[in-house]
Order: structure tokens, then sequence, then C-alpha cells
């Protein structure tokens, strides 16, 4: 066997390891691209919910006071006048202490949520590169064996070493 015959062996050899370890890379990525849109999803669906649950304590504020301004304006014409003041009370210390904190929990929550998603469609976009660059990758490396050519197994690992930053850049974010 010629110098050149053993050369080519080993670059057929070499380009099969690699294409296979891109492969692999390309199966971890996929399925990391995978879990951020199911996260992505699933954020959402919290946020709507916690907005939801937001808005109908908007609402019940909004009532409550006005519950409690139309009972101040009876207390000051009719005869039950202390029962309605009374009642006015009750109504305002419920917005302070049950009201008015739970706004303020479900605001947080809903920023929280957004949060997350945003987070989770940033690593969804870099897991989709990731795999373009893996892709491209597994391609040159394969053609690189088809043509015997070094310099596409070169550009191969280029662009799997750019899929494997872009991989490492979702999960470290």
């Amino acid at each position: 066997m010629s110098e050149e015959q053993h050369a080519e062996a080993h670059h057929g050899r070499n380009a099969a390891m690699v294409v296979a370890v891109m492969a692999a890379l390309l199966a971890v990525a996929t399925f990391l691209s995978n879990e951020a849109v199911k996260e992505v999803i699933t954020g959402e669906t919290h946020r709507a919910d916690a907005a939801a649950r937001l808005e109908s304590n908007r609402v019940k504020i909004d009532i409550v006071e006005g519950n409690s301004v139309l009972l101040r304006i009876l207390a000051k014409g009719g005869g039950q006048e202390r029962r309605a003041a009374v009642q006015a009370a009750r109504h305002e210390a419920r917005v302070v202490g049950e009201l008015a904190p739970t706004d303020a929990n479900l605001g947080a929550e809903v920023g929280a949520h957004e949060s997350e998603v945003d987070h989770a469609n940033t690593q969804h976009v870099d897991y989709e590169l990731a795999e373009v660059g893996l892709e491209v990758g597994i391609v040159l490396a394969s053609v690189s064996i088809i043509a015997r050519r070094r310099w596409l197994l070169g550009a191969a690992g280029a662009a799997a070493t750019a899929g494997v930053v872009l991989l490492l850049v979702g999960l470290l974010i």
C-alpha cells in the first residue's frame, strides 16, 4: 500500500469519525432546541394565566373601591350612616390587606414568566443555529470522503466548531 493510499484510508476513517461525533452533537442540539420550544410554550401559558388572574384581581379592586365610595356617600345622608361607614372601611381594608398585595405578587409573576420565555426563546435560536453549523459540518465531512479533499474536512471542522460554540452559548446563558 502506497503512502497516498494509506493517507486516503486514514482520511476516510477520520472523516467518518468526525461525522459520527457531529451527528451525536446534532442530536443533542436538536433535543435541546425542542426542549426550549416546550419551555417557551409552557412559559407563555403560565404568563397568560398569571396575566388573566392579575386582570381579574384588578377588576375586583375596582369593584371594591367603587362599593366603598358608594357606601361613603350613603353614610353621609341616611339613617344607617354608621353601618355604611363600617362597610366602606371593610371594603377599603380588603383592598389594602388582600387585593393590593395580590396585585403586586401577580404583577411580579407575570414579569418572571416573561423573563423565562425570553430566555427560552434565546436558547432556542442558539440551538437552532448550532444545528445548522453541525449539519453543514456533517455534509462537508461526507463530501470530503467522496471527493477525497482534506480541506473540506477542515471546513467541516470549522462549521461544526461554530455549532458547538453556539450549543455551549445556549447551555451557558
